[in-house]
This record gives C-alpha cells, structure tokens and sequence, in this order.
C-alpha cells in the first residue's frame, strides 16, 4: 500500500456539500502590473514558478482516490500523471476589459467544479484587463484541499518579496505514487472498521466531558466516568487507558449554533448553478480611522460595514426584516502544531449584524458587543472532538443526504440558521511580485451553498481591503449595487469620526446692554 493520506472529516464534507449546483472550491483573483517586466505574471512565466515551487505546493500535487462504495473517507496521493498544462490555462476579455467584464469572466469560470480525476485547482491567466495594462490570475482549489490559512500559505510560496526576482527553469523534484488498487482500498477500509467500536465510544466520552466541563455539570461527568468504566481483565484495562487518553493538545473551538433562526432574506433560498461576482477596495486606513475612533477591532469595523451595506441593500429592495440578520464567521483554530498543514483547520462564529438599527454608530457597538460575547462562547467543545465525529458518516450517505436537501429545495422551506458568510482574511501589508509583476490587489472569491446565497470575504494586503462578492445570478443579480454601498457604508463611519475629532467650539458671549 503506498503511503496516502486519509482525508479528516472536514476536509471531506467539502467534498460531500457538492450537488449540481453547489461548488466546493474556493478562488481568488489576483490583479498584476506588467508593466516593464516582459512575462511578469504571464502564462509560461506563472507556469515555471509553480513547478520551481511544486514541492512547497502539496494541494497543487495530490490528487484524490474514493474507496469503492464510498464506504469510508478517500485519500490523497501524490499524482502521478500530472500535467502543468490541464492546471494553468490562458484566458483574455474583450476590450476594453472592464471590472465588469473580468468580472463576469470570473463568474462563468467559477460556476464549473473541477475535475475529481486530478489534483483539484486551475489558475487562469487572463489578459486583456484595463486595456491590456493588468493581468489577472484567477486560482480555483477544493476547500476539501485547503482552508483560508492553508490558502494564505500556498500565496506566500508562490510570490516574492524581491521585484527582481525571476524564474529559474529548473523545476523542483518530487515523488509520485502509483494509483492504489480497489483491494488495497477496502483492506484499509477493514482495518479501519475494526478500530471503530473503541474510537466511536472515545469520542463520546470525550464530548460529554467536554459538555460537562463548558456547562461545569457534575452530572454529566458521572456520566462520561460511568461509560468508561473498564471491562474485567487486560481488555477492560486497554479499553480505559484509550477512554481516559487525552487526544492532541489542540483545544480548539466549534460553532456555537445561534439561539434563534434568522430572518428570511431574497438570497436565503435554493441557489441555481450560475453566479455573479463583483469586487472592490477601500483604504486600510479608513478602517484604521474608524477603529481608533471607536476603540474597536479591525474585524468590528468590517462587521459594521458590511452590517450597513446590507442594512441599505435590503431597503432598496424594500425587504429589510424587522429582525437583525446574523452571520457566520469563519475562524481559523491552527495553533502552529499540526502535523500536516494543508488541510482544513476552521471553526465559526455566530454574530448579529444589528441590521435593524438604523444609527450607525449604535450598530457598530452592537457589533462590536455581539463579537466579544460571540468569542467568549467560542469554547464549548474541542473541534479536533468534532472533526473525528464526521468520520463516521460514510461519503456515500453524507453526500446523498446533500443532494437530497438540494433537491427537495428545503433551504425555501426554512428558515435559515445565518444569513450569510463574512470572512476577513488578513494579508501581508507589503508588496508582493510574481516574476517581477507586481501583485496590485488580491480580491477573495468564495463558495455558497443552498440556502446562502450570498457570500462577502475581504482580504487585507498593502494598504488595502479588498472585497469580493460571490453571489448566485438568481437571487442577487445586482451585486454590483453592494459594491457603492460599501463606499457609502465606510464614509458614513468616517464623517462621524472626522465630527468626534473635531473640537468643541466655545459658544459666543453677548455682551448685556446697560
């Protein structure tokens, strides 16, 4: 058996949450300046540095292996077959390459999932951006293969910080694997069914531990001691050394599920397969502005400006709800100790987005207030516990459960339990090169799923916020409208702290007439 990686539990529901209309990858578009450095960002040039790099990039290399049946979680292996060109593609818009056009490029390109057959991800080259003077790399890679913080790894590992940097020719070396064989496949299969009676019963007891430990429940302790009382002999012996083991030294964080649902917004039903995307910046030094203003976090006051956005989206369309929408917020829960870095290591938050205050500054510090209190409730359950719990739901029923719920279009049924993903990732605040392009602006291209229809992600990098708006075509076909709100949103904030910084002027005596 060669030596593959077995997928964890997160890493395969990415996989799972696939149906005809919903996409598991993630993307990014990144705007370069070519000018003076021929091939700078190019296509051959893009292409060199990746395979200079390839043993740096382990997503760019393994492709995926399914135990027949789907009778357990696939694997990863080191390609053998693979191929540069089927990877980095070129593509070009029309003139004069507007954001609009590149925009709507982008959004054919990420309504098609990849190929299961190779290594999941495509980078596309397209030229022709703001008449011809940009290039834009477009990057597609499975979030069954990589999170948020693995992403920002594989960003480092394929740009410079030195402007004269270029590529060498002589490509990295790196070992494949044969394919495994279906025998192989579900001999490991069995092994693994064997160990599963010990592992299911651990982790129960982990979690109730875990449960009585947040909620400080004696009762619940009694009980997690009661079910690992050991059997009589050697075998009750082994089976309480594994119960009572301490598994990992990360103490992570699942989502603590908000206490109501939310309300029904026009994005939060069964989405089709066709998107829309729309992108934008704002100075990093306005949020700085803000934040010192307020005396809040960077996160709080993107929270705020995506709050008010909505806030005016909504009564746009005259559908604000009298209920304050909520978001999930992705949080990364590494702690530097991983064994292996490229896999999904990643929690939520859930926050109120106060969309149905309409002072700003009262939003922002209810904002503000949710975030903290969402963070401080953030440490019920270890999520290493609840990622090895989605182990033993076999691919084949977790995947057919999605369908399932997509088919009968139950997200139109229900309401939702968050409105909408908010992420904000945060960059390098320097210049970055790619074969001496200069990396201009880095704008996040996320994922939905039924009953989500929209997605906002920003990406912090020199100097700038960049956000991207992932929207589906049918529920959001405007999405270039949030683009304006935004601007509107952030220089709301900015009048108001600009009026707070502004000295008290001492009213006017009069002088009494005698």
């Amino acid at each position: 058996m060669t030596a593959v990686r077995q997928l964890n539990g997160i890493d395969a529901s990415f996989l799972n949450l696939e149906t005809p209309t919903n996409f598991g990858h993630i993307s990014s578009i990144s705007l370069y300046d070519p000018q003076g450095v021929p091939g700078g960002a190019g296509l051959e040039a893009t292409k060199e540095l990746i395979l200079e790099r390839i043993d740096q990039l382990a997503p760019f290399r393994r492709r995926l292996v399914t135990v027949p049946l789907g009778l357990d979680l696939p694997y990863w292996i080191e390609d053998p077959d693979f191929d540069i060109d089927f990877h980095v593609r070129h593509h070009a818009v029309p003139p004069p390459g507007t954001p609009h056009q590149l925009a709507e490029a982008i959004s054919r390109i990420v309504a098609r999932p990849l190929d299961r057959s190779r290594p999941l991800w495509e980078l596309y080259v397209i030229e022709g951006v703001d008449d011809g003077r940009i290039i834009a790399q477009l990057t597609k890679v499975h979030h069954a293969a990589v999170d948020g913080a693995a992403g920002a790894i594989m960003l480092a590992a394929m740009l410079d910080l030195d402007p004269e940097a270029r590529p060498t020719g002589h490509p990295a070396a790196w070992q494949c694997e044969p394919v495994p064989t279906d025998e192989d496949l579900l001999r490991r299969t069995a092994i693994e069914y064997l160990k599963r009676p010990e592992k299911m019963v651990r982790l129960g007891v982990q979690a109730v531990r875990d449960l009585a430990a947040s909620s400080r429940s004696g009762g619940l302790q009694a009980l997690a001691d009661l079910v690992a009382q050991p059997l009589p002999g050697p075998v009750g012996n082994f089976v309480r050394d594994r119960l009572r083991a301490q598994q990992g030294h990360d103490h992570d964080h699942p989502p603590a599920l908000p206490p109501t649902a939310a309300p029904r917004t026009p994005w939060n039903r069964a989405i089709s397969a066709h998107r829309r995307f729309a992108y934008t910046s704002v100075p990093l030094e306005d949020a700085r502005t803000v934040r010192r203003a307020f005396g809040c976090t960077f996160n709080d006051v993107v929270m705020a400006v995506c709050s008010s956005t909505l806030r005016r989206y909504l009564q746009l369309h005259d559908c604000l709800p009298d209920d304050s929408l909520i978001a999930m917020v992705p949080v990364s829960v590494r702690t530097g100790h991983e064994d292996e870095r490229f896999q999904n290591r990643v929690s939520a938050m859930f926050t109120d987005l106060a969309t149905n205050e309409p002072d700003p500054v009262k939003r922002l510090r209810h904002v503000q207030g949710s975030m903290i209190n969402a963070k401080e409730h953030f440490a019920a359950i270890p999520a290493d516990t609840l990622q090895d719990f989605t182990r033993f739901a076999p691919p084949a029923v977790a995947a057919r459960a999605m369908r399932m719920y997509s088919r009968l279009r139950i997200a139109d049924r229900m309401n939702p339990p968050f409105n909408l993903v908010i992420s904000n990732v945060p960059g390098p605040n320097v210049p970055l090169y790619s074969a001496g392009a200069r990396l201009l602006h880095y704008y996040p291209v996320s994922t939905l799923i039924d009953g989500q229809g929209l997605n906002i992600t920003v990406q912090s990098y020199d100097g700038s916020l960049d956000f991207g708006f992932l929207a589906c075509r049918d529920l959001v076909p405007d999405v270039w409208v949030l683009t304006d709100l935004i601007h509107e949103s952030m220089q709301e904030l900015l009048d108001i702290a600009a009026a707070m910084a502004r000295p008290v002027q001492p009213a006017k005596r009069t002088r009494k007439r005698a």
